[in-house]
């Protein structure tokens, strides 16, 4: 079985990029989706240990706020949900397209923080809900990735074996949880980064989702 992170795995959220500039220009767009999306993450990490859990729409837009007002920038209602739709709308990565159908003998399975809607959305819209055996959201967990219990919903719920899962991020935060919990972890360096110094290593690191298609110990 492979299991495989979503949002910056198999969907490029630069395209989320656009939404942004359409509606704040593009000299703010990049600066401001690097801050949403730190938020974005800082703020379902904190929700976890806060015991405080909201579905990831919900963050998305608490972190939109808060990235809106620190940046001093004001837009209509209208605006906030087109930028909160875009989420529902991600671009396949090439590679992404490429490599699923290629492990079609394989499982492939999303894990993922998004929210079923989200999820069931950016599947539509990427075109691969036909390339995909299933989607799994933490949401049934109440925990946010990295937390054990999203990484066990796969146990539970596709009745796997730990040892039979490999799992595949190229979130270097996601392949050290993951890597903690106990999965086979690829993880897809595509910026060519350090690893997280979190005293976990992947099992294999590969630069793009082509390079899995050569691994032969799945």
């Amino acid at each position: 079985m492979v299991v495989f992170d979503a949002y910056g795995t198999l969907w490029n959220i630069q395209g989320i990029e656009e939404a942004v500039a359409a509606v704040l220009g593009r000299t703010r767009s990049a600066s401001v989706l690097e801050l949403w999306r730190k938020k974005q993450l800082e703020y379902a990490w904190l929700r976890t240990l806060m015991d405080r859990y909201e579905p990831f729409r919900e963050v998305t837009r608490d972190a939109l706020s808060y990235t809106l007002k620190v940046s001093g920038l004001q837009v209509t209602e209208e605006e906030q949900t087109h930028l909160l739709d875009a989420w529902n709308h991600p671009a396949p990565f090439p590679d992404a397209s490429w490599l699923l159908p290629r492990l079609s003998s394989q499982q492939r399975i999303i894990l993922s923080n998004g929210d079923a809607a989200m999820l069931e959305a950016g599947l539509r819209h990427s075109g691969l809900q036909n390339q995909l055996d299933g989607i799994l959201s933490v949401d049934l967990a109440g925990r946010y990735k990295p937390h054990p219990a999203a990484y066990r919903l796969v146990l539970e719920q596709l009745g796997a074996a730990r040892e039979d899962v490999v799992f595949v991020s190229s979130n270097g935060w996601d392949i050290a949880g993951a890597s903690h919990f106990g999965f086979r972890t690829i993880w897809v360096n595509r910026g060519r980064g350090p690893i997280e110094e979190l005293s976990v290593k992947p099992w294999k690191t590969v630069s793009s989702l082509s390079d899995i298609a050569s691994i032969g110990e799945m």
